[in-house]
């Protein structure tokens, strides 16, 4: 009987949220962004809901209730976007570079002639990407309309977070190729990052997305961190047992890894024959959609296809053309290939990775050691993390060489470690209550449930940075002790020198009267 309770409640609590009108604003983003978002928009498609979504990236599943605007404004970005060059840059260089080409990129969206009409539809939620779409914010005042904020990572430290803590004691930046356990100097630099970034999205990145949201939606608009407190979630791509557990308000949402597909995806029949034929297993090397391995650097490329003539793996290479120049025998190329499928395939003995944070999810979801090659953003930071948890090994581009490829390797595919520590961490990433996917979309139909749901967020969202932390009350405590140290200090000194001048007058009283009596015994 309670479970039949249980289950009508459930049912009435779905039905309360179905068919609702919702926004999706991901014009900003990267090609496996999109792969995050999607998984959420399109499970709130098949539950009834109506979604219109914006995006760089169009997954061209429309139907009745799913449409998608495309704008190619990230395309014509990737099209002149060299990762190559950038991994050469120093760190800071690289946040500068990247902060300036992604203001340009929110107004050229908001520009797009697709991108107009939606003024004149009406919306019942707004789900917004925190990755430098802030300029969007707007559509959330002009629907008056909850705004769920949706992030490809974690918290990016420059806003859109329901003032969440973050202390950098023990919370990396995203920039930093840092674990939560850090050294001193470590966490020296990972407070001054934080900081910087912090300083970068109030004084420069807000300013200019709001420059740019004036010219769209009118001049009156509130300022951006106005509207960003008026967030009613934050769904970030984040599991404790990859990302470190860090303290987490009730409006912060983990659902990391709701893109990864529950049922095996099954492979094509010549990628399932050569890795069910592959006696000494199969190796994965793919650097993402936006490193093309067929656009690596010639002396690159020729010093990772010689380490592969020696291994005695077959190796699956993500290539982008038809054919690839010097290719080795053990060596099968594709221009598409199944990630997910070949991570499953029990002869998968390691994947050669960029350290993207769906590619290092999905990886640990199927218990597959890694060797990375990271280039920039969080890749680095990624690679980090699974060297210390124990089933990856790191690589540096720039010093790429044939016997650091082979070592690499042969470390992560010899040492029976690796594995087991990968396979360990898949049954922690498993075990959860519910599927991160299922875990979103409760959240995301509870706030339309509950207008908003304003209770989720806390008292901090409308503080200032001084009153969060503390800052005007540890003043006021040692501003009131200072006084009393400096009352105290006067008051002895005070006390001293009326002491000292008592003393004084009694001596030269003294010296007075011995004088006066040898004088009269002179005279005497």
């Amino acid at each position: 009987m309670r479970v039949i309770s249980l289950a009508c409640f459930l049912m009435f609590a779905v039905s309360a949220a179905q068919g609702a009108r919702i926004l999706g604003l991901f014009g900003v983003s990267g090609k496996s962004h999109n792969n995050f978002f999607s998984a959420l928009t399109l499970e709130l498609a098949n539950r009834g809901h109506n979604l219109t979504i914006l995006t760089s990236f169009p997954t061209k599943k429309s139907s009745a209730n799913y449409r998608e605007i495309s704008v190619d404004v990230m395309e014509k970005f990737s099209a002149n976007f060299s990762p190559f060059k950038h991994v050469s840059e120093g760190m800071l260089n690289q946040l500068g570079s990247m902060l300036s080409m992604f203001l340009q990129l929110c107004p050229s969206v908001l520009s797009s002639p697709q991108v107009k009409p939606l003024l004149n539809e009406e919306f019942d939620l707004v789900i917004i990407s925190t990755f430098f779409n802030q300029c969007f914010l707007p559509f959330g005042q002009f629907n008056n309309a909850p705004m769920i904020g949706i992030s490809p990572a974690g918290s990016l430290g420059m806003g859109m977070d329901m003032a969440n803590p973050e202390p950098p004691s023990y919370v990396p930046s995203l920039f930093l190729p840092l674990t939560s356990k850090m050294t001193f100097p470590e966490r020296l630099l990972n407070t001054v990052m934080t900081g910087l970034i912090k300083f970068l999205a109030k004084y420069y990145l807000k300013p200019s997305m709001h420059e740019s949201a004036k010219q769209f939606f009118g001049p009156n608009i509130p300022s951006i961190e106005e509207m960003e407190r008026s967030l009613s979630l934050v769904i970030y791509n984040n599991h404790f047992s990859l990302n470190s557990p860090r303290p987490m308000v009730p409006g912060c949402v983990d659902a990391g890894g709701m893109h990864i597909k529950q049922n095996k995806e099954p492979l094509p029949k010549d990628l399932q024959e050569y890795m069910d034929g592959a006696k000494d297993g199969v190796i994965y090397f793919s650097m993402g959609s936006v490193i093309q391995g067929s656009e690596f650097p010639k002396e690159k490329l020729q010093v990772i296809l010689d380490a592969f003539k020696e291994l005695p793996q077959r190796i699956i290479f993500k290539w982008e053309t038809e054919n690839m120049p010097g290719k080795p025998s053990n060596v099968k190329i594709g221009k598409w290939l199944p990630q997910q499928a070949i991570l499953a395939h029990p002869n998968l003995k390691a994947f050669i990775t960029h350290g993207g944070l769906l590619s290092t999810q999905e990886a640990t979801y199927h218990g597959v050691p890694l060797v990375g090659i990271p280039f920039f953003g969080d890749q680095k930071l990624n690679i980090a993390k699974s060297s210390r948890l124990g089933y990856a090994v790191g690589l540096d581009f720039q010093t790429l060489d044939k016997q650091s490829v082979l070592a690499a390797i042969k470390t992560v595919t010899g040492f029976p470690s690796f594995s087991k520590k990968a396979k360990e961490l898949s049954k922690v990433v498993r075990d959860q209550p519910e599927t991160p996917l299922e875990r979103a979309v409760f959240w995301t139909e509870y706030v339309l449930r509950h207008d908003g749901a304003p209770h989720l967020r806390t008292a901090a969202t409308n503080m200032s940075w001084c009153q969060v932390h503390l800052i005007d009350v540890y003043g006021s405590i040692i501003g009131v002790l200072l006084v009393v140290a400096l009352f105290d200090y006067y008051l002895i000194k005070w006390c001293c020198c009326r002491k000292k001048r008592s003393s004084t007058s009694k001596a030269g009283t003294s010296m007075s009267s011995k004088k006066d009596k040898k004088g009269k015994a002179k005279a005497e």
